[in-house]
């Protein structure tokens, strides 16, 4: 089971991944945060995200910086 990451835990590893995003089909940057911060991301990007592939690396880095 993976423990839930605190919200500066998951900034911290959310920044990291930006440096070098894994941008696969099934992959997402929260995979490694436990539950409770993957839905909370899974929810900001599904009420925020219009963008391209492309962009995703900045928009996680802004949600990262928001936590």
């Amino acid at each position: 089971m993976i423990k839930n990451m605190t919200n500066n835990e998951t900034k911290e590893h959310l920044l990291r991944w930006c440096e070098k995003p894994n941008l696969m089909p099934f992959a997402w940057p929260t995979d490694a945060c436990g539950y409770e911060q993957h839905i909370k991301f899974v929810e900001h990007r599904n009420k925020n995200w219009n963008g391209s592939k492309s962009e995703f690396v900045d928009f996680v880095k802004e949600y990262a910086l928001s936590l």
